[in-house]
């Protein structure tokens, strides 16, 4: 017994070198985390039906280098044809040089409820042939899709008496499309509702379209009013237009 505790005794030194080297070895091979040049400030966007405008849902994701190389964008590729990119034509970046783009995508074209689409941005970096690749996602609630009226708001600057037109259009986007157009109006003087017919957008939706316009300087100040549109359709008997109406700055 003791000559089993004197050995322990001689031992314990090496096992405790042998642990120490063991460490120190461990330490060395622990990689540090590399950055990659192209550098995302957000990585996923997710807009809600109260962020859409206007049957547009569109979203911006900036990036800088983080290089020590100048950095090319090659390309910027949705997951869906639906999706359109914006991005400006300068697509070289010099170190820690900022840039950005934009993701749109026509949620009349979509069906409602939770919608996701993915971007693929290829770049390389000075010196290099072999293309890199970032992945942002873009999420969209499309909200039940109803009757639409763009814009919602008419503004118009009639400074001088050249005719001003602007064009409304209704789309029903229900299943039924049975949405008619009885009669449009506005009390408001210097006011004509025009050129009243019946379309249909890409997607096959049925569109109601009028054109409004003004003739002849309109009084000075600002003139506000509603153009109502009465239907058919038991679920929007009328719809209402907000108008605003500039005319001279007054003396």
């Amino acid at each position: 017994m003791r000559s089993a505790a004197i050995c322990l005794l001689a031992l314990t030194p090496c096992l405790a070198s042998a642990w120490s080297a063991a460490r120190a070895v461990d330490s060395r091979f622990i990689p540090e985390a590399a950055v990659a040049p192209l550098a995302m400030h957000i990585h996923m966007v997710h807009l809600r039906e109260v962020d859409l405008r206007e049957g547009k849902a569109v979203a911006e994701f900036g990036f800088h280098n983080a290089g020590e190389q100048s950095l090319t964008i090659t390309a910027v590729k949705p997951s869906c044809g639906c999706v359109t990119i914006r991005m400006h034509e300068n697509r070289e970046f010099k170190p820690d040089e900022h840039g950005k783009f934009y993701v749109e995508v026509d949620t009349a074209g979509e069906q409602a409820g939770l919608q996701e689409y993915t971007v693929d941005v290829a770049y390389r970096t000075a010196g290099s042939t072999a293309e890199e690749h970032k992945h942002v996602t873009f999420r969209v609630d499309v909200p039940e899709k109803k009757v639409t009226v763009k814009p919602r708001a008419l503004i118009f600057y009639q400074l001088s008496a050249q005719k001003t037109t602007q064009t409304v259009t209704i789309t029903d986007f229900r299943s039924l499309g049975t949405l008619e157009v009885l009669d449009v109006r506005c009390e408001l003087g210097q006011l004509s509702i025009e050129n009243r017919r019946v379309e249909q957008d890409v997607h096959g939706n049925p569109q109601v379209k009028f054109d409004v316009a003004i003739t002849g300087i309109a009084p000075a100040g600002r003139q506000t009013d509603v153009i109502i549109v009465t239907t058919n359709d038991p679920e929007f008997p009328e719809i209402k237009v907000p108008l605003l109406v500039n005319g001279p700055m007054e003396k």
